[in-house]
């Protein structure tokens, strides 16, 4: 029964998914905004990621999916989702298990 409990990361200090928790109303405004074109919206996610100080290997792959996103819509789903996932953390859950 322990094994299945979740962690809420965006209420851990140091974690990018709190950050980013803090920021989703300016990262929806951008979102919005069409003098801010999807570099100026990428450059603004990745400063606030900066503080959280958990290197962790997720905020490594979320630096590496930003980098990846080509339109505005596609930032703000990675940042989305990283939030609900940051939301219900499993500690020890690596992906797709047997039922």
């Amino acid at each position: 029964m322990g094994k299945n409990k979740t962690i809420d990361l965006t209420r851990v200090d140091g974690c990018y998914s709190k950050e980013l928790r803090e920021a989703c109303n300016d990262i929806k405004l951008l979102l919005k905004d069409p003098a801010t074109d999807a570099e100026a919206m990428k450059a603004f996610v990745s400063m606030i990621v900066d503080p959280a100080k958990i290197e962790a290997e997720a905020k490594k792959r979320f630096r590496a999916n930003l980098e990846a996103c080509q339109t505005k819509q596609e930032i703000d789903e990675l940042c989305y989702m990283a939030v609900l996932h940051g939301m219900h953390y499993r500690p020890g859950f690596r992906g797709s298990a047997a039922k």
